[in-house]
């Protein structure tokens, strides 16, 4: 049996806050997939994804959504301390890389209208996020700190 690992400030921290902004837009995400709801219950001025997935190609919203559920999975798998975090978020990674192309096409192309939320700059936000805890991670376990 492995000797036990004293659990760093910082795994906590960096799980905390990547399981809080991954929950957002998890929130976000339901909002927007489901009209009911969101004709229901409004949400604040700066979130809203419905008009980013409705301009979104199927397999865009496909990687788009993986990010967010992957997302949120892995950062809380990295508030738990475990190991597969590491995997899980480099699943996510890739998954907001490729919802980042079709950012970057909707940027040249110019972004249609009617979204809330500048695809871009929230899909770079989710991609830079990701890394970063996924960098922390991944650092973390090698350092055998989870």
């Amino acid at each position: 049996m492995p000797a036990a690992t004293r659990r760093s400030f910082f795994v906590t921290i960096f799980g905390v806050i990547g399981t809080l902004w991954f929950a957002v837009h998890a929130i976000e995400y339901v909002f927007a997939r489901y009209s009911a709801l969101e004709a229901a219950f409004s949400l604040p001025a700066p979130l809203g994804l419905s008009g980013v997935f409705e301009a979104m190609p199927q397999w865009a919203g496909i990687a788009l959504t993986a990010a967010i559920w992957l997302g949120l999975l892995g950062a809380f798998l990295l508030l738990l301390g475990d190991r597969a975090s590491v995997l899980i978020l480099s699943f996510a990674l890739l998954a907001t890389g490729v919802a980042l192309v079709w950012a970057g096409m909707a940027y040249l192309g110019g972004n249609p209208a009617g979204m809330a939320v500048d695809p871009l700059m929230f899909i770079g936000s989710q991609t830079a996020m990701t890394f970063g805890l996924w960098l922390y991670s991944r650092t973390a376990k090698r350092a055998q700190v989870i």
